[in-house]
């Protein structure tokens, strides 16, 4: 007998572009195969899926994911905005705790992923990537330029008021 008779597995793709997960053959794959050890469940449960919630409770933060090359930041990425997307994806969680969590914010988010590589400013990228996004989603808004803004807070809190008056209740991810 071999091993291969005994274990079957899939190989793990060593790099997960997250720009995959808008693909909607690669988007269940993403998820299903994203292993989620305990200490990882702890972080997601304890610390993600709260920042991402619409609990007034929470005192809302950025979140800045760090890691090295490899380490599945973008896996991480991918499942946690494709949940956040669509419901139907939390029964592919592989582990039950953050399953049941991450119900929180399941179908509550409409997801715009990106990949950054230009020498634009990191204002104009985010803008400009978020302008084409409302487009899609149907939300007419556009950024004042950056040598207008004095404060860009009042800028994105009036770009989440138009796209609340067309997606209530949804959040922008």
């Amino acid at each position: 007998m071999r091993y291969a008779d005994l274990i079957q597995f899939e190989p793990i793709e060593s790099v997960i572009q997250l720009l995959d997960a808008n693909r909607a053959e690669e988007a269940p794959r993403l998820v299903s195969t994203y292993v989620i050890s305990d200490d990882m469940a702890e972080r997601i449960i304890s610390r993600i899926i709260p920042q991402l919630s619409f609990d007034a409770d929470v005192d809302h933060k950025g979140l800045l994911v760090v890691g090295n090359y490899g380490t599945g930041k973008s896996h991480l990425m991918s499942v946690l905005s494709l949940v956040a997307e669509d419901p139907a994806y939390l029964p592919m969680l592989r582990h039950p705790k953050v399953a049941a969590a991450a119900a929180k914010i399941a179908g509550k988010f409409k997801a715009h992923r990106i990949e950054i590589s230009s020498q634009m400013s990191l204002r104009d990228i985010v803008t400009q990537q978020l302008e084409l996004f409302l487009e899609q989603q149907g939300v007419s808004y556009s950024f004042p330029a950056a040598d207008k803004v004095v404060n860009n807070k009042d800028a994105f809190d009036a770009m989440m008021t138009a796209f609340n008056e067309v997606h209530p209740n949804q959040g922008v991810l």
